[in-house]
């Protein structure tokens, strides 16, 4: 019993005592430990006890210039939170999370989407490690950026502008980042994040891969991301119409095409592809203002990020998910920021916040999908999209990915979409092509790890690349597919030897038993013929045998029956009916349609709508 409680006190604590030794070794002076951002544990969060956390978090500088400023500047200071993968995988790995806005805190993927805990609904404070989680199979570090955002800190006039300082000091990060945690200098690196970070990540890549940072950079995920505003504006109006937000003869129809045609002009009339357009801004607008009504008194309009769900105005989805308030008070409590190394940070945590949003120039910077391509040309990415979007649809990005030009062709060209299930329920679609990935996902919203966890983090591993057969436990058991293709399973060495596996035969041995079964069919005619023949003489030796006398009894009752099977009950002929259907009801679902996003043939309807509020 003591040797079981010691080994479990070891294990738990192995990874702490291994950062301790690492940070002690460490040569500059000035590089603060791993040690010291090593948070045992956080109050109201309830884990599970044979797999515990190992997180750490704080803050490190993200100011290039550091050396240059003076004693009392306030300089770019980035937070994260780092949770250890809890399960043993195939490999190591290590993803860097964003949220969007500009200006939104990467909580919001901690503690809704793709982290290890979730609200249980019930107390304002309790929150439950839940599977699901990103980091249960690979470490996940949460990033609070630009500078100014959630728990980050700097003053307000560095506050960043263009997208230039922001990759700087992201750069600058990741190398105090590397200096810190320097076993994670050769682990596979992964960058994911929705929304705005569909500007932040292709810009990041494209940094590291022209850094001097070397590490493996294996790849970036991003979800219902802003990428592409030439092709994301027009699609809101198309999208609107598909999902029956309104019909054209709907009132409000006349202003939504106006504004869009408003906002064709201006694109038509410009070389460059700003992120934010002010006169496409409208177009979203006027989407929104279709489905505004008023209810018990309250302006009521459409949840501009789960088209299925309506919010008051004119936040119309800024009050969205529900548990928004327990997370606000949560990460404003003394507590819990003293145990997450968040006390630098002046004033409260806030989800996203409008100083740092203003402050960095939209109308001014390029568009990321001016970058992607390069990006592309060096390591995978993954495009995904929860239907249910509207501020960042899938239409949109579908029309983005028909017009980019990467790795020699433009779209994707004709290839087959394929369905993808997980636990056999339909979970979206799955096609690929050049080293771009992209996944549709069924009910699934702007963030769409809120609404499918399970879905979203099989997506993300069959993107990494897992071993699905090394994996001995865990969510990663949870059967899926893709097309035709099974995700494997892990077999026990015991469970492989009960069923050993029939070698391939070679076509010498295939010839000699498609001969054996020849010979042997042969013979059993020739049986066949003799017995039925004795069978004949002998039965008619006894009909002769039965004429030549007269039947002792001459009864109606004796009859041939008509159906041999006797004993077989009208309920028995129903079940089999019924067993039948069922079979025949079990039809494989259908391939989807090609999907042509290389194709220059144009669509009845072209045009759609357009974009606004904050891109979480």
């Amino acid at each position: 019993m003591l040797s079981l409680w010691t080994s479990t006190l070891f294990f738990n604590f192995a990874p702490l005592l291994l950062t301790i030794l690492q940070g002690a070794s460490a040569a500059p002076t000035d590089v603060p430990s791993a040690a010291s951002f090593y948070i045992p544990s956080i109050p109201h969060i309830h884990q599970y006890a044979d797999h515990p956390l190992t997180m750490f978090g704080g803050h490190l500088s993200a100011d290039p210039n550091l050396a240059s400023a003076s004693k009392t500047d306030v300089t770019p200071h980035i937070y994260f939170f780092m949770v250890k993968n809890r399960r043993t995988a195939d490999r190591e790995r290590i993803v860097f999370w964003f949220n969007g806005g500009p200006g939104c805190s990467s909580f919001d993927g901690a503690m809704m989407e793709v982290g290890p805990w979730r609200w249980d609904g019930k107390s304002e404070h309790d929150f439950y490690v839940k599977e699901g989680g990103w980091e249960e199979y690979s470490t996940v570090v949460f990033v609070d950026q630009p500078a100014g955002t959630g728990f980050s800190y700097t003053s307000t006039e560095k506050y960043i502008h263009t997208m230039d300082v922001a990759q700087s000091q992201f750069l600058q990060f990741l190398r105090n980042f590397y200096q810190v945690f320097p076993e994670y200098k050769n682990v596979d690196t992964y960058f994911a994040g929705e929304s705005f970070a569909g500007q932040w990540i292709p810009y990041y890549a494209d940094a590291v891969l022209n850094s001097t940072l070397n590490v493996p950079f294996k790849g970036v995920a991003i979800g219902n991301g802003w990428i592409d505003s030439k092709h994301q504006y027009p699609s809101y109006m198309e999208y609107a119409l598909k999902t029956a937000l309104f019909e054209e003869p709907d009132p409000g129809y006349k202003d939504v095409k106006e504004k869009l045609d408003a906002c064709v002009a201006h694109l038509q009339s410009i070389n460059d592809n700003p992120m934010l357009i002010e006169v496409c801004q409208a177009v979203l607008r006027a989407v929104m203002k279709v489905r505004s009504r008023v209810v018990n008194g309250k302006h009521m309009c459409i949840n501009i990020y789960d088209i299925r769900l309506e919010d008051t105005a004119p936040a119309c989805g800024m009050n969205w998910p529900p548990e928004m308030p327990q997370i606000t008070n949560f990460l404003g409590r003394p507590e819990v920021v003293k145990a997450l190394h968040a006390e630098a940070h002046p004033g409260s945590w806030r989800e996203c916040r409008t100083d740092v949003h203003l402050a960095f120039h939209e109308t001014t910077s390029e568009s990321s999908s001016s970058v992607l391509p390069r990006v592309l040309s060096k390591i995978p990415v993954l495009i995904f999209a929860g239907d249910q979007d509207l501020i960042c649809n899938y239409i949109g990005l579908e029309n983005m990915i028909r017009s980019l030009t990467w790795n020699g062709g433009t779209g994707l060209g004709t290839v087959q979409t394929q369905s993808w299930a997980v636990n056999s329920v339909p979970a979206g679609t799955w096609v690929a092509s050049r080293n771009l990935t992209y996944v549709k996902i069924f009910n699934g919203s702007h963030m769409a790890p809120w609404d499918v966890p399970h879905v979203t983090h099989d997506m993300m591993l069959r993107f990494m690349g897992m071993n699905f057969s090394a994996i001995v436990d865990g969510s990663a058991r949870i059967p899926s597919t893709i097309g035709n293709e099974v995700k494997p399973v892990f077999v026990e060495q015991h469970q492989a030897s009960q069923a050993p596996v029939t070698p391939a035969k070679t076509p010498e041995q295939d010839k000699a038993m498609w001969e054996a079964y020849y010979n042997a069919g042969s013979a059993g005619i020739v049986l066949v013929l003799v017995f039925a023949v004795i069978g004949t003489f002998v039965w008619c030796r006894i009909r002769r045998r039965r004429a030549l006398s007269l039947p002792l009894h001459n009864t109606e009752d004796e009859a041939i029956p008509l159906n041999t099977r006797e004993n077989e009950s009208e309920e028995d002929v129903e079940e089999t009916r019924q067993r039948k259907g069922k079979e025949r009801a079990r039809e494989p679902f259908a391939d989807p349609p090609i999907f042509d996003v290389g194709d220059s043939d144009e669509e009845d309807y072209k045009q759609s709508s357009t974009n606004s509020s904050k891109l979480k």
